[in-house]
């Protein structure tokens, strides 16, 4: 293999092993495999956007497809899927008329719910052999950096504005 086609890797361990982890999480595959039979009637834009709105809370179709990096046609057919699954209702936006605001439903939280859970026992079976306190540090710094990472992009986000 030529210097040309070897594979390109991080020189931090860090981001090398983000990124890696990113990868597997958000592959489609994965997420379709992690939410099992509790997704199985979802296409996995319609489960990202389910975990989304049980963080976020209301959002526009705009917002959601920004959050997802999703065109706004694949948010807005998921939307009308999940709408007609009766697990998000579609309000029209007081922010702007032309579009709409998504709103989980007592049936969509509960589906999210369980997304969530999907989530929390995985991540428990992946520590059992961990000590706790491992766990405990890894959260804490995990924190720190999502803290970090946030306050790095508003400020390019800021930088790219001037």
């Amino acid at each position: 293999m030529s210097a040309d086609e070897r594979p390109l890797h991080y020189r931090s361990p860090v981001v090398e092993a983000m990124t890696s982890l990113l990868t597997v999480w958000w592959s489609p595959r994965f997420q379709r495999d992690i939410v099992g039979e509790h997704g199985r009637d979802l296409s996995t834009i319609e489960i990202r956007m389910l975990w989304t709105l049980g963080s976020r809370g209301p959002s526009r179709g705009a917002e959601l497809a920004e959050a997802l990096s999703a065109s706004a046609p694949s948010v807005s057919k998921a939307a009308a899927k999940l709408h007609g699954a009766g697990l998000v209702t579609r309000e029209p936006s007081t922010a702007d008329q032309r579009s709409h605001t998504l709103h989980l439903t007592v049936e969509g939280r509960a589906v999210a719910q369980r997304l969530y859970d999907v989530g929390d026992e995985m991540v428990t079976e992946i520590f059992a052999s961990w000590p706790g306190s491992d766990v405990e540090t890894l959260s804490g710094l995990l924190q720190r950096f999502a803290d970090d990472s946030q306050q790095y992009a508003r400020r390019l986000r800021r930088d790219r504005a001037d």
